[in-house]
């Protein structure tokens, strides 16, 4: 087991101790930046703040949500779409919603998940449509072809 420092605040001292970190009930991360310093390697982060908890969360939630976006206005500026690719990424969504359900309502604002889900939701549906649309479109072009 290794050395942590913890601070106590009523003294203003800091107290040498050791801390289980299987205990402790926050949100667990684990950084990926790639970038090499010298410094402290994080391999894992546990959040115990709340409010930070959820200013990290929102920004996820927020990146992942606009490369979800970003994705669906580039499927619909190009004409040549392949089902297989959207419907990976339907797929995605879908994982993505069951995430936030079970791992981010523990943390997030009630009101902010429901909002979250809807946009989700409204993507999801988006997918859907192309897909359906595609899958439409080669019908025809298959009928007419034999023709």
């Amino acid at each position: 087991m290794s050395k942590y420092y913890i601070c106590d605040k009523e003294n203003n001292e800091i107290v040498y101790g050791y801390l289980n970190y299987n205990k402790v009930d926050g949100f667990r991360i684990k950084p990926r930046n790639n970038l090499e310093y010298d410094g402290i390697e994080v391999g894992r982060l546990i959040l115990v703040e709340p409010t930070l908890i959820e200013k990290v969360l929102k920004r996820k939630t927020k990146i992942k949500l606009n490369a979800y976006l970003n994705f669906l206005i580039s499927i619909l500026d190009s004409e040549d779409d392949e089902s297989s690719d959207l419907s990976l990424v339907l797929d995605d969504t879908k994982k993505y919603k069951a995430l936030i359900m079970n791992k981010y309502s523990k943390f997030l604002n009630p009101i902010y998940i429901k909002e979250l889900l809807y946009r989700v939701k409204f993507v999801e549906d988006e997918l859907k449509a192309r897909i359906n649309e595609n899958s439409k479109y080669m019908k025809n072009s298959r009928g007419r072809g034999g023709k």
